[in-house]
């Protein structure tokens, strides 16, 4: 069934292309992903909610806020009011990080407030049981693409990125400091220490500035390739359904702009997932990676996975060894697991990390058809269907 899963990639990757969050080429992959669904003869509906357009505006207006709580220390701290100017600079920046540590925590703040926001929909199917159902279980892939930062350029690239993020965080933290010190002991000879941690921010600023204002990748991997194996499991459950298990095929929209997409699938509908559990493909077509599922994710505080999920996949391995599966923590990044996880929901996530731990093509340009591996999609479809198979017995 793997070519069933190609032709859904090309089709996304090649005759769509790029896909950006909330943009007519999203909108036109639900659209490709409704039409298949119903074609097979699948009640399918779409859900709509609004998203940020962009991953980066969030941080590019706290770090640049950052910049203005600077500007306000330096030229009020050097007036008769010195203690006035730190304490507006005080009060901002503990605001900023309020909202940065929510809005890396994929949850709503006051960033969010002020930036444009746009539709987006999830199309949702249902593969009913072939008999009583005792269960449903949630299979969760994202239609849109990512941007092509230069921080996602390279694995050195990526490292650098790692390594500002905490430090511009800290420096804003700093910042803080020194403004709370200045409201209580005004002190000209502090302000131009805090030009240090100022320009780190600055540095911060713009890299997602950069980021911002780069076009879209064609998504062949990320994450054309779990839409195409999600259709492709919807073709086989159709055929061949589980005998006690209802499978929910969901396309989420938005994943790379916060998880919107998912967060929305699981307010409206954790509840009925209390019982089953969601599964999540992403980024599994990379070469010579066998399937690959996340044991933790997040950026700033990970989340792990389920130890009863981790333990079935971990039995499918070693039951399964020609697959090649194995796992792998995740860092400074999210999938659409992570809104399931903090819901409390079991979940398995799978995203295909070579084994030295990077994603080839991640966010570049060279996330195209030419480079996905139809063997690593093989391998991941039919691990995921052994999980599928082997909940519905339990």
């Amino acid at each position: 069934m793997s070519q069933s899963a190609l032709k859904h990639i090309e089709h996304l990757s090649v005759t769509l292309g790029p896909r950006g969050s909330t943009t007519e080429k999203e909108k036109a992959g639900h659209d490709y992903v409704q039409k298949t669904l119903s074609d097979l003869g699948l009640e399918t509906r779409s859900e709509t909610f609004l998203s940020s357009t962009s991953a980066y505006l969030p941080f590019i207006l706290a770090l640049g806020l950052a910049l203005v709580a600077e500007t306000l220390y330096w030229f009020i701290v050097g007036t008769q009011n010195p203690a006035i100017g730190a304490l507006y600079a005080f009060v901002l920046i503990v605001a900023i990080l309020i909202s940065v540590i929510l809005e890396l925590s994929t949850l709503d703040n006051p960033l969010r407030w002020f930036l444009p926001v746009a539709p987006s929909q999830n199309v949702i199917s249902i593969v009913p049981a072939s008999g009583e159902a005792k269960r449903k279980i949630a299979v969760l892939a994202h239609v849109d693409s990512h941007r092509t930062p230069w921080i996602w350029g390279s694995r050195t690239n990526f490292k650098i990125y790692q390594a500002v993020v905490p430090l511009a965080l800290i420096s804003v933290i700093l910042l803080g400091v020194m403004y709370l010190v200045s409201v209580f002991a005004p002190n000209s000879a502090l302000r131009p220490l805090t030009l240090i941690p100022t320009a780190i921010v600055a540095l911060a600023w713009l890299m997602v500035l950069q980021a911002h204002n780069t076009p879209f990748t064609h998504g062949a991997n990320d994450n054309a390739s779990g839409v195409g194996v999600l259709l492709s499991l919807a073709e086989q459950l159709k055929q061949t359904p589980l005998a006690s298990t209802e499978v929910h095929c969901a396309a989420t929209g938005c994943e790379e702009v916060g998880a919107y997409g998912s967060a929305d699938f699981v307010r409206r509908h954790a509840s009925e997932f209390q019982n089953g559990a969601i599964i999540v493909l992403d980024n599994i077509a990379t070469k010579d990676s066998g399937p690959v599922y996340l044991d933790a994710e997040g950026i700033l505080f990970p989340a792990k996975y389920p130890p009863e999920m981790l333990a079935l996949a971990e039995k499918i391995s070693a039951d399964r060894p020609e697959l090649g599966a194995h796992p792998f923590t995740q860092q400074g990044a999210y999938t659409d697991g992570y809104p399931a996880l903090k819901a409390g929901l079991k979940t398995l996530t799978f995203v295909g990390y070579t084994k030295d731990g990077w994603l080839p093509n991640w966010h570049n340009q060279t996330d195209v058809f030419a480079n996905v591996d139809g063997e690593a999609v093989e391998r991941t479809e039919q691990f995921v269907m052994e999980v599928l198979k082997r909940l519905d017995s339990e």
